[in-house]
This record gives structure tokens, C-alpha cells and sequence, in this order.
């Protein structure tokens, strides 16, 4: 086991909340899409809202970073890993129940969203076209209102909860602010549960949903890497599209170490087997600064990126 300056803190934790499963120096590539990613100093398995509260108090009074790790898609964790505590929420708050003869479906975010998608469009709610192929937690997609225009989940929402290091909060369909690929959940919040409700579902129709889905996934496919990628690298810019910017900049097929700009789509890095972090950070840099140059256009990371990248 590494040394860190939060080993105190975590065994105090530890000591404290015999209860809680934590796993120490954690390597967190295996836990994201791209499979990069070094190690976590520790993992912390919440399974219900009392754990969570009381984990993220802990931090907050011990000076712990904490991050929580949902999917692994749409991240790029650094080589050197990430310090203080990673979150993982299971047990309760991964459920899905399905509720008022499939009119309504109580979700926990660590549920896996394309299994969610799977239960709504088996009780035919359209909305849910929309969000097949999106990958990741309920959470996540919670958080940046996933979907197309055939629907976004923010759609369905009627009230998220979420857990602070003050409590439990819960708002309503208003409250969560929910805009194109974003929403207005406020920075410590730790999303754990949502009510979701479709007044216009009807069973019957969920073979005529899934087929549409089928149909749009496969053309989504048709157009993405196969490759390990952790999506869209950048945001598209108004009016324009990232991936079209870097493939006329001349830059689809380009590679640094292990990584490579997607000979499918250009906005897409890929892991060839073995890619690093810094591989991936030194072609996005290359990637932006060759579109700024030649056409005058700032992009904008779409993926996060989390950790130390100064190492």
C-alpha cells in the first residue's frame, strides 16, 4: 500500500464505521470505459442514505477530498490515480422498483442507466427511445439530462434526492433545472434517488419503442469507435461540430502512445491497449490547439478529467 497524507484520516473511518465496505489503493481503470485511471487511495461502498450522509461529514471535517465514481464513461482519471476517498453507491441505492402498474419507477443513481432505459421501454414510456445507448449510472445522466431528441430523462423526473454532509435534500421536477446535456444540481450534492413518472405509457406499445431504439442505437454504432473511449472528447461549439473541426485540421488517426484520435469520428480518442492518461491529455492539447490555429475555435473538454495530471 502507497503512503498518503490521508492514511490517518481513512483508518479513523475505518475504525469508526465498521460497517462500511472500503477497499484501500483501489486502481480505478478497471472501473472506467476508457480503461485508464490509477489508483484510489480508498473506495467507500455506500449502500444507503445514512452511510453517505455520514461519510461525506467525515470529509468534510477531516479535510477528505472525496469523488464520486459513477459508470466510468465521459472521465479520464489520472495516471498518478486520485487522493482522499472515491464513492461508489450500492445496495439501496442502486434499486429500481417499478411502482403504480408501471406508471411510475423509483430509481436509486447507482442503478446502471441502460438497464433503467430497459425497464421504461418494456412498460412503454416513449421517452425512453432517447436514452438508449447512453451508458454510465442514473446519476450521471440525472446530472447532465441524458437523452436525444427522441427524449432526455429530465422529461420523466418528478422529484431527485440527494445527500449532502448537512442530510438528506430532495427538490422537485422545477428545482432540478434541467437543460440541454445539464441540470442545476448544486456542487456537494451527492444524487442517491429519483421518482420518475409517465402518465403516457402504454405496455402494449413497448415492442414498437424497443424497435425504434434498436434502430437508433445501431446507427449510432454505426458511426463510434468500437474501441475503449470515454465519448465525446470535446463539446461541440455553436454552430459546428468538434469532430468535424479536428478531422479537417487533419488529425483523425492521430496518436500518442496508446491513444488515438477515432478513425470513425474524429471527436472520439480511443484506447488502442495500454493507453495512459497523459497520452490521451497530450493529443487532446494537440487536437485543440491545431483547431484554434486553424480555424479560430476554442473547444471545450466534454469529458472530465480527474486527479493529479501534473505528475
Amino acid at each position: 500500500m502507497r503512503p498518503g497524507p490521508y492514511d490517518d484520516a481513512i483508518a479513523d473511518l475505518e475504525d469508526a464505521r465498521p460497517d462500511l465496505a472500503i477497499a484501500r489503493d483501489v486502481l480505478l481503470a478497471r472501473y472506467t470505459t476508457f480503461g485508464i485511471g490509477g489508483p484510489a487511495d480508498a473506495m467507500v461502498f455506500a449502500h444507503d442514505d445514512d452511510q453517505l450522509v455520514e461519510v461525506l461529514k467525515f470529509c468534510r471535517d477531516r479535510g477528505v477530498p472525496w469523488f464520486l465514481l459513477g459508470g466510468g464513461s465521459n472521465l479520464l482519471i489520472a495516471d498518478a490515480g486520485v487522493r482522499g476517498v472515491v464513492l461508489r453507491l450500492a445496495g439501496d441505492l442502486a434499486r429500481i422498483d417499478v411502482l403504480d402498474d408501471g406508471a411510475a419507477i423509483a430509481v436509486g443513481a447507482g442503478a446502471k442507466f441502460p438497464k433503467l432505459t430497459r425497464v421504461a421501454l418494456d412498460l412503454g414510456w416513449p421517452s425512453a427511445v432517447g436514452w438508449m445507448g447512453t451508458p454510465g449510472q442514473v446519476g450521471g445522466a440525472l446530472k447532465m439530462n441524458a437523452g436525444t431528441r427522441d427524449g432526455e430523462v429530465g422529461e420523466v423526473v418528478e422529484r431527485v434526492q440527494a445527500a449532502t454532509a448537512d442530510g438528506v435534500v430532495s427538490v422537485d421536477h422545477a428545482g432540478c433545472g434541467f437543460v440541454y446535456r445539464n441540470s442545476a444540481f448544486p456542487a456537494g450534492w451527492v444524487l442517491t434517488r429519483a421518482d420518475l413518472r409517465c402518465d403516457s405509457h402504454r405496455t402494449e406499445e413497448a415492442p414498437e419503442l424497443s424497435r425504434r431504439a434498436k434502430m437508433l442505437l445501431q446507427k449510432r454504432h454505426q458511426s463510434q469507435p468500437k474501441q475503449r473511449s470515454a465519448g465525446s472528447l470535446f463539446k461541440n461549439p455553436p454552430g459546428d461540430f468538434a469532430g468535424r473541426l479536428i478531422e479537417a485540421a487533419g488529425l483523425k488517426g492521430a496518436q500518442e502512445g496508446q491513444a488515438a484520435i477515432s478513425d470513425v469520428h474524429a471527436n472520439f480518442v480511443v484506447n488502442l491497449g495500454g493507453a495512459r492518461a497523459a497520452d490521451v491529455l497530450a493529443l487532446a492539447t494537440r487536437a485543440a490547439r491545431e483547431v484554434k490555429a486553424q480555424f479560430g475555435v476554442d473547444l471545450e473538454w466534454e469529458v472530465k478529467r480527474v486527479g493529479d495530471f501534473s505528475a
